[in-house]
């Protein structure tokens, strides 16, 4: 097998050259969809778990999301074959509920996320991972994205810092999928107890298509012997037009499921 980093490098440059080909058509109208919203994610807060899950493992999430009027079954699924500190995620919404209107429209999912995250860097209370993504829409939207994710963390006692830093770039800009969005997200967390319950506050930043939205969020971890529920509410587009938006979630570790070798 050769070198995550190597595999790192082959991702961006491909990354590059995509955007790169969109990047002579026509800026698009700003997107309206609210900030991180219906769109499954690592978790229920604002950014996913930078450490990879533990080698030889897989890890499941299924969560439940309400976002004005909307509902949705979020969907993750993480598996770490090799050794290394690498991990292969697949994100999805197994239900999809909207009302645009006066009729609701209830249907699978229409993106995929594809997630590779790659623990770098370890010393004392700091960690990073890098995580090179892409999405692929299969019905309504025309194109896919692709990108990175850099995704810091820094713990000290019972304080957790993280933070992510993502860049999209669209393979086929339209008015649904934006030329270019970067996102900010940051977390603190709080132990409350030795079990592990804790609580946390996040602040979120995003600038898609010339439009800039922010977001707030506070929530509760309680884990259990080899998992954890997570629950959230967000305050989404503070600056546009805002909007509540609740989270409910159960990850599993399953263990060690791949064979030694």
């Amino acid at each position: 097998m050769k070198s995550p980093i190597q595999f790192f490098a082959a991702f961006v440059v491909l990354v590059f050259a995509c955007e790169g080909a969109s990047f002579a058509q026509s800026q698009p109208a700003p997107s309206s969809q609210p900030l991180n919203g219906s769109v499954s994610d690592f978790g229920t807060t604002f950014i996913f778990s930078p450490p990879p899950i533990c080698p030889k493992c897989l890890e499941t999430e299924l969560g439940f999301q309400s976002l004005s009027g909307s509902r949705y079954i979020p969907t993750v699924v993480s598996v770490a074959p090799f050794k290394t500190n690498t991990d292969f995620s697949v994100l999805v919404n197994l239900l999809d509920s909207e009302l645009p209107g006066n009729d609701r429209t209830t249907q699978f999912g229409n993106r995929f996320d594809f997630v590779v995250r790659q623990q770098v860097l370890q010393k004392a209370g700091f960690l990073l991972t890098l995580a090179p993504r892409g999405a692929v829409f299969t019905r309504g939207i025309d194109g896919g994205r692709a990108g990175a994710t850099a995704a810091p963390q820094y713990s000290k006692g019972k304080n957790l810092i993280a933070a992510n830093f993502t860049w999209t770039g669209a393979i086929g800009t339209s008015a649904a999928n934006p030329r270019s969005d970067y996102q900010g997200f940051f977390d603190y967390f709080r132990t409350l107890d030795e079990r592990g319950t804790a609580f946390f506050l996040g602040f979120a930043h995003e600038l898609t298509a010339g439009q800039q939205t922010a977001g707030t969020e506070g929530g509760l971890v309680i884990p259990f012997r080899n998992g954890q529920l997570e629950i959230e509410t967000a305050q989404l587009d503070l600056n546009v037009k805002p909007e509540w938006q609740f989270q409910t979630r159960i990850i599993v570790n399953w263990g060690k499921v791949f064979p030694r070798k």
